[in-house]
């Protein structure tokens, strides 16, 4: 079963031709598909609203955080922490690869199921490469276990439910035998 994910990254064209080309290759090797939101021209709240309307429609959230700004240490783009914000806000499962480099203060420490540092100058390195495949492999089988746990809950609601309907069902059939008229129904 193919999983799709929101994929939040820069979208300077080093960093896409360079490091979201390299993830998005390496994630749909492990069938799992990735959408952003890269169309030229939108305004920034054309942006939110379709990322407010993206996200909930996926099982979670990749970030690929690039050296942005400096300030004591080098931070990501604002986009991607705001995306990765909107994947918590909608209980998706966040997923942080960030560079060498960028600082992990405040919150940014603790964002993500999952925070991988790398480095694009070893994307050729096999050994680098591998490290980075078996995270890929990691969060594929993170969200199947996610899935499997949800169709848990799921099938154990319906149950819950079915077996409080029969209940309710037979304590009216109870009630009614007890409580019943006793001409029969004649009136």
């Amino acid at each position: 079963m193919s999983t799709m994910l929101f994929l939040s990254c820069s979208l300077r064209p080093d960093d896409d031709a360079q490091v979201n080309v390299y993830f998005k290759d390496v994630f749909k090797f492990y069938d799992i598909e990735t959408e952003t939101i890269n169309i030229p021209g939108l305004s920034e709240e054309q942006v939110i609203e379709l990322v407010k309307q993206n996200i909930p429609k996926v099982e979670g959230v990749i970030v690929l955080w690039t050296p942005r700004y400096c300030i004591n240490g080098y931070l990501p783009s604002m986009w991607t922490i705001l995306e990765s914000v909107f994947g918590i806000a909608k209980d998706k499962p966040v997923y942080v690869f960030y560079e060498q480099g960028i600082s992990l203060e405040g919150p940014l420490k603790a964002m993500g199921e999952v925070r991988v540092e790398f480095n694009r100058l070893y994307f050729t390195n096999q050994q680098e490469h591998e490290r980075l495949c078996s995270w890929a492999r990691w969060i594929k089988e993170d969200l199947e276990r996610k899935r499997a746990e949800n169709f848990g809950k799921s099938v154990g609601n319906a149950i819950l439910y079915g077996l409080g309907a029969l209940s309710l069902l037979g304590l009216g059939f109870v009630f009614g035998m007890a409580y019943g008229s006793k001409n029969g129904g004649k009136t």
